[in-house]
Parts: structure tokens; C-alpha cells; sequence
């Protein structure tokens, strides 16, 4: 196994380490991430860039700053309806574990040869596809004034209740997912060195596959909402890592048959 390890080159870590220290540095400064977030937020861009690449960091910064907008957008107006999800947008260290964990656990994996170049690039691409896709859907999603229960169409509930779901909320989920695949392998495109495994690995299929399985992850978030966080089971951070980790797992299984 260690012998398989993939490692990029001196000054591409220290180039990595800086990148990484700046995002997490700047994100608790302006208040996206508290200390704790922050800290977590420089191991998960360490690791996924080192053991990755560092294109990969582009992605999650391009996640963090979106959820931070999102989270941001009609603050007041979901404080007044008691539906913001964190403390003026700033997050904390369980929720970067839930929502941002996969990206270096499939880092570490690939590096190790336990996943091609192929299906890293999709199962990373699809993490913060379902990542983004699950965060919009929330944060757009409570704005609307008549959601349903995922498990109960005809039911109408107040907005923020766990499973809920709406036109608004979808289509921010879906054009969310959309958007990130898409910015993520024009990032590998451009960014990727033309040496590396990764470059040769890039096909335009693949796209569709995270931008699926992307918005599908959140589909199986307010799925989850709905049962095991109604009933307990899991918390709302347990939900969207599941949901997350579902959705990678489907879309390597989805790979393997094509």
C-alpha cells in the first residue's frame, strides 16, 4: 500500500499549505468558520490537496463561499421566521466534518490505489456536488412559503421542517449541482498538469454523473430529514453526511457499469 502512494512535489505542498492556511485564516476572520471550523477546514484542504490535487482546492473554496452567500441571503427574514441555520452564516466544526469530510477521505483513497484517477475524480466532484446542492436547498428552500413533506406530498408544512421540500428549493438544488460539476472539471481542465494521472481521466460523461447524483444527494438529505431526524436517529449533521456519502457511493457504482 505505501508503496502506491501518489505525492505531488516539495513546493507544491508548501504551495498547498499556504493556499490551505490562507482559506482557513480568511474564513474564520470574516466569520464563515469559527476557530474549530476553521482548524478542520485546513486538514480537509490539506489533505484533499496533497493526496488529491491541488485544483482541488479551488472547488471547496468555491463551496465554502457559496454556502457562506446562501446561508447570508434573507438572514433577517429567516431569523424572523426562526429558520437560520447557523449564527449569522458562520459555521462550525460539525458541520464542515459533515459536509466537507469525503473530499480527503477520497483523497487518501486514491493516493493509496484504492480508487483510479477516474473514480476520484468523480466521487470528489460528486461529494461537493451533493455538499453544494443539499446547502442551497436548505438555505432557499426555508424562503418558501408552501413546502411539502418529501414522504407525504400532499402534506404541507412550515418552512424548515426536516423533510420539507419545494419548487424553490429543487431548483436551487439542482442548479447548484450543476454549477459546481461544472466549474469543477473546467478547474481540471485548465489546472491539471498534462503529466499527472488525473489529465487523461477527464471525460465530459463524467460530468453528468455528479451533476445527477449531486442533486440526488439532497433528495436522499430531506429524504433521511423526513424519517431518521424526525424520529431521533440522526442528527441534522449525521443526515447530510449520509446523504453526501450515499450519493458518492452510488455514483461509483454507477461508473463501474457504464
Amino acid at each position: 500500500m505505501i508503496e502506491d502512494l501518489v505525492l505531488p512535489s516539495t513546493f507544491t505542498i508548501l504551495f498547498i499549505v499556504i493556499v490551505s492556511f490562507s482559506l482557513a485564516f480568511y474564513a474564520n476572520f470574516s466569520k464563515v468558520l469559527d476557530k474549530g471550523g476553521s482548524v478542520l477546514a485546513f486538514l480537509i484542504c490539506f489533505i484533499s490537496g496533497v493526496f488529491g490535487h491541488w485544483s482541488w482546492l479551488l472547488i471547496l473554496l468555491l463551496f465554502v463561499g457559496s454556502s457562506f452567500l446562501a446561508t447570508r441571503f434573507a438572514i433577517v427574514y429567516k431569523k424572523a421566521l426562526g429558520v437560520e441555520e447557523s449564527d449569522e452564516g458562520t459555521r462550525g466544526g460539525s458541520n464542515v466534518i459533515s459536509n466537507g469530510i469525503l473530499p480527503p477521505l477520497i483523497a487518501l483513497a486514491y493516493s493509496f490505489g484504492l480508487l483510479s484517477p477516474e473514480q476520484a475524480l468523480v466521487a470528489f466532484t460528486t461529494s461537493m456536488a451533493a455538499a453544494s446542492a443539499d446547502t442551497m436547498a436548505s438555505e432557499i428552500g426555508v424562503l418558501s412559503p408552501s413546502p411539502v413533506l418529501i414522504t407525504n406530498p400532499g402534506k404541507v408544512v412550515e418552512p424548515g421542517v426536516d423533510g420539507g421540500i419545494s419548487f424553490e428549493g429543487l431548483t436551487a438544488s439542482f442548479l447548484s449541482s450543476v454549477s459546481i460539476s461544472m466549474l469543477a472539471y473546467a478547474g481540471f481542465l485548465v489546472l491539471i498538469e498534462e503529466n499527472h494521472a488525473f489529465s487523461a481521466s477527464i471525460e465530459l460523461n463524467y460530468l453528468f454523473i455528479s451533476v445527477f447524483f449531486g442533486f440526488f444527494g439532497s433528495v436522499i438529505d430531506s429524504f433521511l430529514g423526513a424519517t431518521l431526524q424526525n424520529r431521533g436517529i440522526l442528527t441534522n449533521n449525521g443526515v447530510n453526511l449520509a446523504s453526501i456519502s450515499i450519493s458518492v457511493l452510488l455514483s461509483l457504482a454507477f461508473f463501474e457499469v457504464l
